[in-house]
């Protein structure tokens, strides 16, 4: 039990460690892009597993909650870039409200994923409609597919944008308050069109996989048509049954 105990108390520093670290070159990093500092509050709890890590902007007083028995690599760059984006955007007096929750997010996930990449998101996320959650997140069954449509849609933009143009657009918005004009200023196409790319880009590393079962079906129907071709129909017997059937009714 004493045994247990220590061992537990070793990994829970060990993950305190790791979360303080990266919360350290995430800030520097941070700072380098914005050319400012923000002062925020770092509260690290023990939690079950199952607890959201959170960013609070509490009229500019920031908190940052994360969990040491649920945190995994980039979770704490992903709260910090949360902070500075609400900073950003009280210096140019906007509230966090005036943009798409779904942005917030595709701001936090690029930074989080800015020097390396997450596992490839289920099939499923290229075709989830991320830009509909501009007040509320999703249902908690939905969350995964989400974040996986955002992160990668965020990948995709950053291989060839800097992450700074994700700043930028914020200056176009806040004027149009059009996302399609808005991206289009800034990286050259609308945002649909983007998306339409991005999905393209997504699905190509699944294209055997979604050919092959095109070809599956295309056989299996190409099959049961030569099966019924097999059996040839007699007018005359359809006529009988027919008649008999009539015959039957009165």
């Amino acid at each position: 039990m004493i045994i247990w105990l220590l061992i537990s108390l070793s990994l829970l520093a060990q993950t305190e460690t790791r979360i303080r670290n990266e919360i350290k070159v995430a800030n520097e990093e941070l700072i380098e892009i914005y050319g400012f500092q923000v002062r925020y509050n770092l509260t690290i709890l023990t939690g079950q597993g199952h607890e959201q890590p959170a960013a609070i902007d509490d009229d500019g007083m920031y908190q940052i909650f994360l969990y040491t028995s649920s945190f995994r690599d980039g979770v704490a760059r992903h709260e910090l870039a949360h902070v500075y984006f609400f900073e950003h955007l009280r210096k140019k007096g906007l509230s966090p409200e005036t943009i798409p929750l779904w942005y917030h997010e595709l701001v936090a996930e690029g930074f989080q994923n800015l020097h390396s990449r997450t596992g490839r998101p289920p099939l499923r996320s290229g075709f989830f409609d991320f830009t509909a959650y501009a007040k509320n997140y999703p249902p908690e069954k939905d969350r995964t597919i989400f974040y996986g449509a955002v992160e990668s849609f965020a990948s995709f933009l950053l291989s060839r944008f800097d992450y700074k143009s994700l700043l930028y657009l914020v200056d176009e918005f806040s004027s149009s308050g059009d996302m399609n004009s808005s991206f289009r200023a800034i990286f050259g196409s609308s945002l649909d069109s983007l998306i339409a790319k991005w999905r393209v880009f997504f699905l190509l590393p699944y294209s055997p996989f979604l050919i092959g079962v095109v070809i599956f079906l295309y056989l299996l129907v190409g099959r049961r048509e030569r099966y019924w071709r097999q059996f040839h129909l007699n007018p005359e017997s359809l006529k009988k049954e027919e008649g008999g059937e009539i015959d039957q009714k009165l």
